[in-house]
């Protein structure tokens, strides 16, 4: 199952779970996911909720200039 993305189905049965004190391990279990791809969808989840924390007005689109690093490289 790696890669496959979850469906809304499973996002919302793992938030109940996790209401309910379930760990990471448990809700992957039931799946047949692993912890790390629940605590990363979850996680996902939650950054919808998050306001943006952009400094730049120009990055508060929620991406950055296309291979920002290597121009940052180029000015050092």
């Amino acid at each position: 199952m790696a890669g496959q993305a979850f469906t809304d189905q499973q996002l919302l049965q793992m938030l109940e779970w996790r209401e309910d004190g379930a760990s990471m391990q448990a809700i992957g279990n039931r799946l047949g996911r692993s912890r790390n791809a629940v605590i990363g969808a979850l996680n996902r989840l939650r950054a919808d909720d998050q306001p943006c924390l952009c400094r730049k007005p120009e990055n508060r689109d929620g991406g950055m200039p296309r291979r920002w690093w290597a121009r940052r490289k180029a000015a050092a």
